[in-house]
Order: C-alpha cells, then sequence, then structure tokens
C-alpha cells in the first residue's frame, strides 16, 4: 500500500501545477500550495511550511513563450534561480522533507542529435544556459535528501497550454508548421507527466536527471501532420521562420530549432506512457470529448 505524502508545490496554480496537484491529491496525498506570498516573506514562513511536508516539488517559473527583451530575461532568470535558491535553503533546513523534485526543461540539450539523461551534452544559447544555472541551484540540496530533476518537454493537455494553440486554425481545416518544420520535436501528454511524479515519488531510488518526453521521435512538420489526419484537415501552410523572429526575436529560437529527446531512465525504471505516441495522445482527448 502506497503511503500517503505531504507535499508542498511552488507553482501550484499554474498550468502543470494544477493538474499535478489534482492527480496527486487523487492518489492520496495532501498538497500544500508555496504561494508566491509565502515566497517573498522571510526564510522562517517557508521552513514552517515545509516542516509538515515530506516532499518539495518546484514548478515555479515564468513562460519561455514570451518575447526575450532583457528585463523578461531576468524575470525568467529570477523566477527560476532565485526561487529555486530559496526553496533549497528552506529545504535544507527541514529535518522533515525527504525528497525534493525540481523542474527543467528539454532546452538544456542541443539541437543537432539525439539526446537522453546519459549523453552529457549541453546546448548553447540563453534557454540552455537557464536550464543549466536552475538546475545547478537545485543541485546544491543537502546530500542526505533525494534529488530528482525533472525536465520536461512541451507538455500537451486538451485544453490550455501549447496544443491548443497548435490547433487554433484546426475549425478552418487548416493546420500550420512552423518553419521548414523540420526541428525536433519533444512532448509529453500532461497525463503521462502527472503519472511520472507519480512514479517518482514511489521509486525511493530514483533520483538524478529525467527526461519527461514521449519515447516517439517527430519533428514539428511530423507532428503536425498526424494533427492534420487526425482532424481532416485539407491544407497545411508553412508560416516563414523570419514571422516568429520578428515577432518574439530571440525567444523564436524555442520554436525554430527544438531538441529530440528520449525517456530512457523512465522506461528503464519501467514506467509505461498511457501517450506513447501522438496517435494515444488525440485518441485519448477524443474520447474525453465525447
Amino acid at each position: 500500500m502506497k503511503t500517503s505524502q505531504h507535499i508542498a508545490i511552488s507553482g501550484a496554480s499554474g498550468f502543470v501545477g494544477t493538474a499535478l496537484g489534482k492527480h496527486l491529491t487523487q492518489c492520496g496525498h495532501h498538497i500544500i500550495p508555496i504561494t508566491r506570498e509565502i515566497l517573498q516573506k522571510k526564510n522562517s514562513a517557508l521552513e514552517k511550511v515545509l516542516s509538515h511536508c515530506d516532499t518539495v516539488i518546484n514548478l515555479a517559473g515564468a513562460p519561455i513563450n514570451h518575447r526575450w527583451s532583457k528585463s523578461y530575461k531576468q524575470q525568467l532568470y529570477d523566477s527560476r534561480i532565485l526561487v529555486t535558491r530559496k526553496l533549497i535553503e528552506a529545504t535544507n533546513h527541514s529535518s522533515q522533507v525527504k525528497t525534493f523534485i525540481s523542474t527543467s526543461a528539454v532546452g538544456y540539450y542541443p539541437s543537432g542529435d539525439c539526446y537522453d539523461e546519459f549523453s552529457g551534452h549541453k546546448g548553447n544559447g540563453f534557454l540552455s544556459d537557464l536550464c543549466q544555472y536552475w538546475e545547478n541551484e537545485a543541485s546544491k540540496l543537502s546530500c542526505e535528501k533525494r534529488l530528482a530533476i525533472t525536465r520536461f518537454g512541451i507538455v500537451l493537455a486538451a485544453q490550455g497550454g501549447a496544443f491548443e494553440q497548435m490547433i487554433r486554425t484546426v475549425p478552418t481545416g487548416i493546420t500550420t508548421v512552423i518553419g521548414n518544420g523540420k526541428q525536433p520535436f519533444s512532448w509529453i501528454d500532461i497525463v503521462d507527466l502527472c503519472r511520472a511524479f507519480e512514479f517518482i515519488l514511489d521509486s525511493s531510488q530514483l533520483s538524478g536527471t529525467i527526461n519527461l518526453t514521449s519515447p516517439q521521435r517527430l519533428t514539428q512538420g511530423e507532428f503536425m501532420n498526424i494533427v492534420g489526419k487526425h482532424y481532416r484537415t485539407f491544407l497545411t501552410v508553412h508560416i516563414p521562420a523570419f514571422v516568429f523572429k520578428l515577432q518574439m526575436g530571440e525567444a523564436a529560437s524555442f520554436l525554430l530549432n527544438g531538441q529530440c529527446v528520449k525517456p530512457t531512465r523512465l522506461l528503464q525504471s519501467g514506467f509505461t506512457f498511457s501517450s506513447p505516441d501522438l496517435e494515444s495522445f488525440l485518441k485519448r482527448i477524443s474520447m474525453t470529448n465525447l
């Protein structure tokens, strides 16, 4: 029988945090949101919250899909690194917390080849550096506690998030491809992401870097081709790369480059995906919407 835990979550009100909190509650765990108000107070307030918790899950971070001005880059940094630093300091002072699960992203990897947790390759540029700083901060956790760093692919759900944006033109019979569509597209069903967190919680020996992506490898063009067939669209339109560069500046690299990432450690540990491929995800959300 699984043991019920008290789990503190930063970013609990966000897109992923809301779904994860609901899932873990259904699994019998007790969720304690770490609010911005708590994070803005002195460390003693946060330490008081964590004194009742077994696990901390760190999901805090401003959205990446925004033009990266100098001020917004600072916001991306502060919302990740500074928040993680504060959480780690409080966790290290807690005798109750045994596990810390921190978030990162597949943007850590280069965009050339296909990588897993054992590849040892880091990409270049702002997003990769941001992920490295983020992970380095989490790595300051006391060695007496368990640390898992989860690198997210693009999280897909029937409502909200990236998928809702990607299929905006589907009702008109049109699917859109970003640039030439050859950039890798690593994604995960939000249901599998929540199940993966549950799996990590239950696997006391599982620590270190863990990729949260579907095992299926697709380019963005292939992804949209499958979406088009599922929704029976009749036209695919390629939106030129320069349009995204004009609109988003440096942040367009997030959409135009992409990373091919494999979830090797999850698979080796015995995790099974409910949506191992895009067809499974599309079938699931179609049945949900019936």
